[in-house]
């Protein structure tokens, strides 16, 4: 069997893995249209619990990961200058080089072929292959040829957001919200080497529109970035890698496959960050789609058995994103509340997590949080 994979990032490199490692006599093939170390943003983060998701495919290559990563147990919420610990949770991050080439590693020690700085202009390229795996992102080129067959929509959300870098080690996954005269702002930071982090801005669309920022350049949106985060950012200024302000995305798609063309990862569905890792999402559909390929012989069985068992999933991750878009969007109505009141609305947004829950998974941030209402009463 021949597969080609159009995309190496995580998604697609860890598919291409899995797929040689099984069985060795495919061809399996990916092509990227970047150069081999090209990566676009910083570092990605991983939950404990994603960790041991994506584990289920080779959990000796996820362990080889662990060595490049920064691990906390705790996330920090930063409401109105108050730092809110939850306990309960362990995050791991990484620089975002560092796992595609640990992945790419990995690929050449099992056979795959890898091509970068190649574009795929026309569907004839691909014609000797049995599977073409779409793992090209959220602008995926051959989906977007066949956007009708796939019923692909895209709909760009209210807020807006930029990823950057900072030369600061955060001792934890860190959400800090800021309230300006113009407007409300949210900051994801997160480090992933011992001295960088991640650090993604986010603003709602009223606050994009008083502060200005439209009209801005993005040199002049990232000052204005720094200027809004200063202490946050210890003085220290913001590193730029192609990093643009726009609004979110939601990519969806009503078919998964066409044809013998499959999707995974961003290429079929968007993930906003705030509900944990499109890396995770990624790598979890590659995982999937291996697994089908375990079960079946036929390819449109394969694609079949994927989507049929991989979507439930999806959907309801998909409806604690939608839920969690909403909380971001009409953040500005909940920073009225009490720093502790704010992190637990903020915890329960999805619908996933309740209270009960809370109380089991993050019990020291729960006997806070009631201890401060009992102050309040």
């Amino acid at each position: 069997m021949k597969i080609a994979v159009l995309g190496a990032g995580p998604a697609g490199l860890y598919f291409s893995y899995l797929m040689k490692r099984t069985w060795p006599s495919y061809t399996v093939r990916v092509i990227e249209q970047n150069p081999k170390d090209a990566t676009f943003g910083f570092g990605v983060v991983l939950s404990g619990r994603a960790l041991g998701f994506i584990a289920e495919g080779d959990p000796a290559a996820i362990e080889r990961l662990t060595a490049s990563m920064q691990i906390w147990s705790v996330q920090h919420i930063e409401h109105r200058g108050e730092r809110v610990v939850i306990d309960g949770s362990t995050f791991s991050g990484i620089r975002r080089l560092a796992l595609l080439q640990e992945f790419q590693a990995l690929c050449l020690e099992a056979g795959v072929e890898l091509e970068f700085d190649r574009r795929v202009q026309d569907d004839a390229e691909l014609a000797a292959n049995d599977v073409v795996v779409a793992a090209d992102g959220a602008s995926s080129m051959i989906r977007d040829r066949h956007a009708d067959a796939f019923g692909t929509v895209a709909t760009d959300l209210l807020n807006h957001f930029a990823w950057y870098g900072v030369e600061k080690p955060y001792d934890a996954h860190t959400l800090t919200f800021k309230s300006t005269s113009h407007g409300v702002y949210c900051a994801h930071h997160y480090r992933y080497t011992p001295s960088m982090s991640t650090f993604v801005a986010e603003t709602d669309a009223r606050t994009w529109d008083a502060s200005g920022m439209e009209a801005m350049d993005e040199e002049a949106r990232r000052r204005h970035t720094e200027v809004i985060f200063a202490d946050t950012l210890g003085g220290r200024p913001l590193i730029s890698n192609k990093s643009a302000w726009k609004r979110w995305r939601l990519v969806k798609n009503e078919r998964w496959h066409h044809g013998n063309i499959v999707l995974i990862g961003d290429a079929l569905r968007t993930a906003h960050p705030s509900i944990g890792s499109g890396t995770r999402l990624a790598m979890e559909d590659s995982i999937a789609l291996w697994r089908a390929f375990s079960a079946e012989s036929d390819i449109t069985a394969v694609f079949d058995r994927y989507e049929r068992e991989r979507k439930p999933v999806r959907d309801r991750l998909n409806t604690a994103a939608e839920k969690s878009i909403a909380w971001y969007e009409a953040m500005a109505q909940k920073m009225k509340l009490a720093p502790y009141d704010f992190v637990h609305d903020y915890m329960l947004r999805t619908g996933v997590m309740t209270s009960e829950r809370l109380a089991r998974e993050s019990p020291d941030f729960m006997k806070r949080y009631a201890a401060k209402r009992g102050d309040a009463s």
